[in-house]
This record gives C-alpha cells, sequence and structure tokens, in this order.
C-alpha cells in the first residue's frame, strides 16, 4: 500500500484515510473496552500510550508507575505483583518485544491467587492424576527392590563408591517420583524460621557433578545477615534443583549460572540467571501449565509444583527470557515479619 499511495488521486486518497481511520478508531475501542491493561513502552522505558485499564488497574497514573517497576524492554518476561490501592490485588505483567518497543499487558489474576486449596487441587488436570498414579505402580516398587539390594551391596562391600552412587541416585529418583505424586496430592509446607540460604547450598551440592560434566561455572553471591524467612527446607529444594536442572538442560555446550541473593523490606530474593538457549513469548506465557516444556522428555510438572510450592510460602516466582540470550528466575520469599501482611 505504501509504494502505491502517491499514485491515488485525491478521492481515493481520502476513501484510503477514511478506512484506516475506521480501523484505529475500531481497535482503540476494543483496547479501551477490555478489562486487561495494556501499556506501549519506547526504547527508554517511556509510557508512549496506555488505555483506561492499565490505570485503573495499577491505581496511579503510568508516568508514575512505570519508573518503578524495572520492567525489562525488548524482552519477553511474566511477573506477579501486588497492588493495594484502591484494594488490594495481584496483578501479572507481561512484556512482549515488537519493532523496538516493548508491549505490557497488565492482567488481574486476584480471584487466581485467592482460590482455596480444595480448588487449586480440583485444577489439577485429569491426566496428571493418572500419571501420577501410573508413576507410582510401575516404578516405586521397581526401586524400593533395587534400593534393598543396594543396602545389601553396601554392606558387602563397605567404602564402595560406586554403590554409594547408585544409592544416591536412587533417592534421586524416589524424590522425582514423590514429585509427580505431589501434583496428585499437594502438601502443605511445614514453614519454620530459618534460611533460604541452605536448601540452596543443598541443591547445589547435589547437582555439583553434572555442573562439572556440562562444563557450568556457577556464581552464588549471598550477603551476610540475611533476614529471617518461613521455610520449609525440603520443598525449597525441589524447587531450586527444578530451576537448576531447567537451566542445565538450556545449556549444551557449557555456560553460566549465577544465583544472586539479596533482600528488600518486604522479602528475601533470590535470583537464577543462566546463559542458555533462552525462550520465547508463547512459551513463558505456558510455562507454569502441566505438559508445557521444553525439554526433549519434559512434561512441566516441575515446574508447575514449583510455583505452587513458592505461592505457599507466601512468596512470588516470576521470569523473563530472550531466545539466544538465556533467562532469569526470581524468587521472592516474605521476611518472617511481613508474612502475615503479604498473606491477607
Amino acid at each position: 500500500m505504501r509504494k502505491h499511495i502517491g499514485k491515488l488521486d485525491a478521492v481515493h486518497l481520502r476513501e484510503q484515510y477514511s478506512r484506516i481511520s475506521d480501523e484505529l478508531a475500531f481497535s482503540e475501542m476494543i483496547f479501551n473496552t477490555t478489562s486487561d491493561g495494556y501499556v506501549v513502552l519506547d526504547a527508554s522505558g517511556q509510557a508512549m500510550w496506555s488505555n483506561p485499564a492499565a490505570e485503573r488497574l495499577f491505581g496511579m497514573k503510568i508516568a508514575d508507575i512505570i519508573p518503578t517497576l524495572s520492567l525489562p524492554l525488548g524482552r519477553a518476561s511474566r511477573r506477579d505483583i501486588s497492588v493495594t490501592y484502591p484494594e488490594q490485588r495481584f496483578l501479572q505483567l507481561q512484556t512482549i518485544p515488537m519493532n523496538g518497543e516493548t508491549l505490557v499487558k497488565i492482567s488481574d489474576v486476584t480471584l487466581e491467587r485467592r482460590r482455596s486449596e480444595e480448588e487449586l487441587r480440583a485444577g489439577a488436570s485429569e491426566a496428571v492424576r493418572q500419571l501420577a498414579s501410573g508413576v507410582a505402580h510401575e516404578i516405586g516398587n521397581p526401586l524400593n527392590a533395587i534400593a534393598l539390594n543396594l543396602q545389601i551391596l553396601s554392606r558387602e562391600h563397605p567404602g564402595d563408591e560406586s554403590v554409594s552412587d547408585c544409592i544416591q541416585q536412587i533417592a534421586r529418583l524416589d524424590g522425582i517420583l514423590r514429585g509427580f505424586l505431589q501434583a496428585l496430592k499437594p502438601s502443605r509446607p511445614n514453614l519454620t524460621p530459618g534460611s533460604i540460604v541452605i536448601p540452596i547450598k543443598n541443591t547445589l551440592s547435589t547437582l555439583e557433578n553434572q555442573f562439572i560434566e556440562r562444563n557450568i561455572r556457577v556464581n552464588f553471591n549471598a550477603p551476610s545477615g540475611l533476614p529471617v524467612t518461613a521455610v520449609d527446607e525440603s520443598q525449597l529444594e525441589q524447587v531450586f534443583f527444578n530451576l537448576l536442572k531447567n537451566s542445565i538442560e538450556a545449556m549444551k555446550s557449557g555456560g553460566e549460572i549465577t544465583l544472586d541473593i539479596g533482600y528488600d523490606d518486604d522479602a528475601v530474593t533470590v535470583g537464577i540467571t543462566d546463559t542458555g538457549v533462552g525462550m520465547d513469548n508463547e512459551t513463558i506465557t505456558h510455562l507454569f501449565e502441566a505438559y508445557r516444556s521444553t525439554r526433549e522428555h519434559g512434561n512441566g510438572l516441575g515446574l508447575m509444583i514449583s510455583q505452587r510450592i513458592i505461592i505457599d510460602h507466601g512468596g512470588t516466582i516470576d521470569v523473563e527470557s530472550e531466545v539466544g540470550h538465556g533467562s532469569k528466575f526470581t524468587i521472592r520469599i516474605p521476611r518472617i515479619e511481613k508474612r502475615i501482611r503479604r498473606l491477607k
């Protein structure tokens, strides 16, 4: 159309202008009436355009709220935030890169976050239930038999490292089996005051050999004097195992994983950044759903369970990624003195 516009006479130009004007008006009407908020950011992060729902959901002017969100520009991401004015609600922010600009979609997920435990269980698909039951039946019994024989071998050959390694791997398989069963019947976390660093270090130790085999360098940064959080160490180990395992799988030819631990007035944060293949926007959108996985033989249950564990801790898990440039997961666990306010 653009290359032919110079050949149009005045009448046809007016017709084309009228048609385009009508299409723009129709598009604007749709964006102005939708319940989701939309904001378009330029390359410097300034808001170029927004619809009325965006300002209504945030409860303040777009120009005032956008600089406080530190949204990734030109990268696909998804994160959850909470706002308290004009009423408390949970919002999901999704960034979508487009031609040098960034589209921000804001969705109200308050009802979803406030669903009861029964509703969460009811939301699990029947396929997940069948899979977990099948895994328990088909793998559980042979796994116990192998473990029993390995225990006998360990007594007959004390100090044999190969037997000890096999026993450790059986324990890991048993943990994976329990993970499938958790998708069938989620268990509430046993929260006690503690440090989030402990389950992270335990997980890094478990995966140490895999880091070496894949030629992956791990950077771990944690300040002293971290605030106390309410944690279930075993469940958080499962979360960090799932996330780090995904990072390992995303780096077939080696790379780097960085874990940055920090805190603010409300929460302790864990950032896990890898230099892997990254994810596109479609993958991020469905990342925490069952049977949505970027791994060849993955089933998506690991991330689905991980998100539920973090939510049960009163926290959030966010992700941002770019194809070819790695991914970053950010976990926030409320400080113990802030937990009651966060879970209202």
